[in-house]
């Protein structure tokens, strides 16, 4: 099963910028040539069904633009600091790849950092046609790469036809749908044709970065590329320390910190002890370290949410969890406030698969709250009674299940704990199991488990079907872990990808729907979603933590002190 996994990753071509953490146990599974969704959340892609042909405004927040109002650069903020100076950016090995994507390279389109709603970069304007079988980007003219070059049509092919061959071997770019081929149709105007629509496609081709066309196929090797249109360029690249300047032909504006240096470590407590003496202006704090980076004085912490949530998952072909009454009951036992001060603040609470800030978020989606109450009575309906000794039973058999998680995870495991004793509370017997990493894979995707509590990506689109509908749910295969089926929730999962137009309102109107229909049937109980922070010395100004364009998304913005 796990080598299985392994192949199936390197067959497919990079979280999104859709891509999926290990640690959400939803691994990135083989591009297929027919429409059936191919990866989970994160990488999603294809615009489908928009209206006829007429340039469409991207819309920046829950209520989409006015139809033909031409697309605005995000503003550029005013100065803070003066211009000019030098930081120094503490940051884990495993890290670079994630900040040098931002940092060197860019989209056709972004996710605004407050909403998600898709706004211009390389491009400032689409069209749709109205079978959705084609999307046409027209791109800015005042790009250039970073050696002078002109940003062209060309370079935009050459990346979405490379990252999208049948023959790609490469880590996961995107999903590319039923996308048939990219078009040069002049060099300011790129033409994707599709088989058919596909709305996600929009936002997953449209956040894919682009390289220059000179160095497309060396990258789809393996190779990674220096060259880009980003903020900064790459000056030189050490065995610990990577010399970078700011890009002065930036698009979006020159970025006032002229030098910038990485300096890499191995671990979270050498990277905090580096931001204790001064060695490096910034760096980015795992949850588990916050409490100890509060302490260090003169710093800063910077907070955001993160594109993830935790929930504890059901196994419907358990024939306990089957009913839907033992599932609500379960959820409503858990005191979600205890396990946020559980970890020290360091999450908000959720109630689905997505942020309240998010631009699709139904408006009025009630709180999922702790009722002790609720949940004895609901036991009670399923026929689960404790006479005396506080254990549930039903027909004189206890109410047992299995917990799993991985271990030595120092969100899931501590969590896992109080969630077994919150459940014991309400007289469920629980076993609970601390597996590895390729254990609890292993066991999440044959659905051999009663609970699993995981961390799951949060999908930029609002496409979600990779995890409840019925199709997904094929052992070894599929991320519907659970076994969760609903025909009313595949129905909605195919018209909120075959929106006439992908109308935003009618989309999100779907999404809601959707939420609300999974709130109900409850196939897992959404917990938390883990906060992102970055802790920086008080000269440097700017920051802002995005769950959706990420902890360095506008280090084109940021400042220091002389």
């Amino acid at each position: 099963m796990i080598r299985r996994f392994q192949e199936k990753r390197g067959s497919r071509g990079a979280e999104a910028q859709g891509r999926i953490l290990l640690r959400s146990l939803a691994p990135l599974p083989p591009r297929k040539k027919n429409p059936r969704p191919s990866v989970f959340i994160c990488v999603l892609i294809f615009a489908i069904v928009f209206a006829a042909c007429t340039p469409i405004p991207i819309p920046t927040s829950d209520q989409p633009a006015p139809a033909q109002t031409p697309l605005a650069s995000p503003p550029t903020p005013a100065p803070a600091f003066a211009d000019g100076g030098k930081i120094s950016i503490g940051i884990l090995e495993r890290e670079v790849d994630a900040f040098l994507q931002t940092a060197l390279f860019d989209s056709l389109l972004a996710p605004d950092p407050n909403t998600g709603a898709l706004q211009p970069a390389l491009a400032d304007s689409y069209e749709i046609a109205g079978d959705a079988t084609t999307i046409t980007f027209h791109l800015r003219g005042d790009v250039k790469w970073h050696n002078g070059d002109p940003f062209t049509a060309e370079d935009v092919v050459a990346t979405i036809n490379a990252y999208s061959a049948p023959d790609f071997r490469g880590t996961p770019a995107a999903d590319f749908g039923t996308l048939i081929k990219a078009t040069a149709l002049d060099a300011q105007t790129v033409q994707l044709s599709f088989r058919e629509g596909y709305c996600p496609a929009l936002t997953y081709i449209g956040t894919l970065k682009i390289y220059p066309r000179a160095l497309v196929a060396n990258s789809a090797r393996g190779d990674t590329p220096t060259l880009g249109t980003g903020a900064l360029k790459l000056v030189a690249r050490a065995a610990n320390q990577i010399t970078l300047a700011r890009n002065p032909d930036y698009y979006r504006g020159k970025p006032p910190i002229e030098e910038w240096t990485l300096k890499l470590y191995p671990d979270a407590r050498t990277l905090r002890a580096a931001l204790a003496a001064k060695q490096v202006d910034l760096i980015s704090v795992a949850p588990e370290e916050l409490s100890a980076v509060k302490k260090i004085a003169g710093v800063k912490i910077f907070a955001g949410d993160s594109l993830e949530a935790v929930l504890l998952l059901f196994n419907l072909e358990n024939s306990i969890l089957s009913d839907v009454r033992v599932r609500q009951a379960l959820a409503a036992a858990l005191d979600r406030n205890v396990l946020l001060n559980d970890l020290g603040g360091a999450a908000r609470v959720t109630d689905a698969l997505a942020l309240p800030s998010y631009w699709a978020y139904p408006q009025g989606f009630g709180e999922t709250t702790f009722d002790a109450e609720k949940a004895r009575q609901l036991f009670n309906q399923a026929g689960f009674r404790a006479n005396g000794d506080s254990i549930l039973r039903r027909a004189n058999k206890p109410l047992q299940l299995g917990l799993e998680t991985l271990g030595d995870d120092p969100t899931l495991e501590p969590l896992a704990f109080r969630i077994r004793e919150m459940l014991a509370a309400q007289g469920a017997q629980i076993q609970l199991s601390l597996n590895d990493r390729p254990g609890v894979l292993s066991h999440a995707f044959q659905h051999r488990f009663d609970l699993l509590l995981l961390a799951r990506k949060i999908p930029l689109d609002p496409d979600q079907r990779w995890y409840w509908q019925s199709d997904q749910n094929a052992k070894g295969d599929g991320f519907n872990f659970g076994s969760y089926a609903n025909a009313r929730v595949d129905q909605l999962g195919k018209q909120l990808n075959r929106v006439g137009g992908c109308d935003a309102p009618a989309r999100a109107a779907l999404f809601g729907e959707l939420q609300r229909q999974i709130s109900a049937d409850a196939p897992a109980a959404f917990l938390l979603a883990p906060q992102k922070y970055v802790a920086a010395q008080d000269r440097v100004s700017g920051i802002a933590v995005s769950a959706y364009a990420g902890v360095w998304g506008n280090l084109w913005q940021w400042r220091v002190a002389p």
